[in-house]
């Protein structure tokens, strides 16, 4: 269901309690989308008029043995941020360039679907932008640094480097462009946003302003931390298995990337808990290289990425009830533990 916000209103939801657990969260083209334990909020500004429209959604936590081991954990917390991800990309869409319904109107029918040969474009185009980005990210700092005649710890080095670079790179050239930029300053509204609800202050695009468009948890950091942690397990791979060809280094990256990825995660994870203390070096890089992710926000892109929290922190009050029946319809014996929150990534 979503909700209408009248323009320039902005939030003004107080908190008046600790956070529960970790927010993270993610720009999306014209609006924001935030994330808590079990619910996703999407908060956009409809482009016919301006309006800020939400949506939120439940998350179902994973009550796997895995989510609690440490490396595992990390693997199904990105697949999870991909999906919930390309749910909230979905639903900001068709919030965005939703037409209004004047009164006395009817409305539109809706579409039948994309068909069989639409999910096939679909899939094929999936299936493209993957294999671009795995020669573009993956094989191509590979060759670039082989034939460049690098060896040993210099290769392993200037592949990490090489990687790193063409990503912030591409993120430096699409800055460029303004529909692009715009995203960049929800990226920077959307860490403003939950930087104010983790220090208590209240959710409002006034209260947002003032705390810093960094943040440890970002994907951003999470890019440098994973190639530092590249430099060690391949390098690590190469010393012991001493093979340099290009199958055996394309496949190392392919096998290895879920082993960088965990252990990424794990070492992003203590940082952002110690941003203040004897791990906080671990941020500085990530958080240098948010200057380029992020863009200093106005008070328009502060009060979506205000709704889109709110719309995360909020239950419906449908989602209530139906919870406190199920509730009194529950015998004791049956009540599970409750799931072990993880810290939700920024992106």
């Amino acid at each position: 269901m979503a909700h209408g916000l009248t323009e320039g209103s902005g939030i003004s939801r107080e908190v008046d309690q600790e956070p529960i657990g970790t927010v993270g969260g993610s720009a999306l083209p014209g609006g924001v989308m935030m994330r808590t334990r079990d619910r996703v909020g999407v908060a956009v500004r409809r482009e016919e008029d301006g309006e800020i429209v939400t949506e939120s959604f439940e998350l179902t936590p994973s009550t796997s043995r895995w989510m609690r081991l440490p490396l595992a954990r990390g693997v199904f917390a990105i697949r999870s941020a991909v999906s919930t991800g390309q749910r909230s990309m979905a639903i900001s869409e068709r919030l965005r360039w939703e037409e209004l319904v004047v009164e006395g109107e009817d409305e539109h029918e809706e579409d039948e679907g994309v068909g069989f040969w639409g999910k096939v474009a679909i899939g094929a185009g999936a299936l493209l932008g993957a294999g671009l980005q795995i020669a573009a990210f993956r094989i191509g700092p590979i060759v670039i640094a082989k034939e460049a005649g690098l060896e040993g710890a210099a290769f392993i080095v200037a592949d990490a480097a090489i990687r790193l670079a063409l990503l912030l790179g591409m993120l430096l050239l699409l800055s460029a462009f303004r529909p692009f930029r715009k995203i960049l300053k929800y990226h920077g509204a959307e860490h403003k946003a939950i930087a104010a609800y983790e220090a208590g202050a209240p959710v409002t695009a006034a209260a947002a302003a003032g705390f810093s468009r960094f943040h440890p948890r970002c994907g951003t950091s999470f890019l440098v931390v994973s190639a530092m942690v590249s430099i060690v397990v391949y390098g690590a791979v190469l010393a012991v298995t001493g093979v340099f060809t290009y199958p055996a280094l394309i496949a190392t990256r392919l096998i290895g990337a879920p082993v960088v990825t965990a252990i990424a995660f794990e070492l992003q994870r203590q940082a952002s808990r110690h941003a203040e203390g004897r791990l906080r070096f671990l941020s500085w890089p990530g958080m240098w290289a948010q200057k380029l992710t992020t863009a200093p926000p106005t008070a328009e892109e502060l009060e979506v990425a205000c709704a889109a929290l709110d719309a995360a922190l909020t239950v419906p009050e449908e989602t209530v009830a139906e919870e406190a029946l199920e509730e009194g319809r529950r015998p004791a014996s049956d009540a599970a533990g409750a799931p072990v929150a993880q810290p939700q990534p920024l992106t």
